[in-house]
């Protein structure tokens, strides 16, 4: 079968990278619904796609107990690195929910320059996000 002209325009649209999109603009109950509908026709992509719509700036509406859950199965050298770049009012409030000694290493590791800072950010935030987004999911799923 022959492609005609306007199957052929060369363009390029990924899907699941749209929807993530949406994903993070839309409100929590109505990307919870979205997902909740999308995980009874196909459970695996519903949770990579609620995986990828977790974004840093959702740790701001996480409770204390919550992100000292998720806190205490990260070392604090990721949490500072996760930090760099970050709003002062989050990293002050992410900071303070932590022992004193967890939040002095976590400082120190955000305070100091790195050749490849921008890459380690990346890294260290997609490292939070993942524990996160498996934190999201049990709460979710009780």
């Amino acid at each position: 079968m022959k492609p005609n002209k306007e199957q052929n325009t060369g363009i390029f649209i990924n899907g699941k990278a749209q929807i993530v999109e949406m994903l993070q603009i839309m409100g929590d109950e109505e990307r919870a619904t979205l997902i909740k509908n999308l995980k009874l026709r196909n459970a695996p992509l519903a949770d990579e796609l609620f995986a990828k719509s977790i974004s840093f700036r959702d740790l701001k509406k996480l409770e204390d107990e919550a992100l000292n859950s998720i806190f205490s199965s990260i070392q604090p050298a990721i949490l500072g690195m996760a930090l760099k770049g970050v709003d002062a009012k989050l990293q002050k409030r992410l900071l303070t929910i932590v022992s004193r000694d967890y939040a002095e290493k976590a400082y120190e590791v955000m305070s100091n320059l790195y050749n490849n800072e921008k890459e380690l950010t990346k890294k260290a935030q997609n490292k939070i996000l993942e524990i996160v987004a498996r934190y999201l999911r049990r709460s979710v799923a009780n």
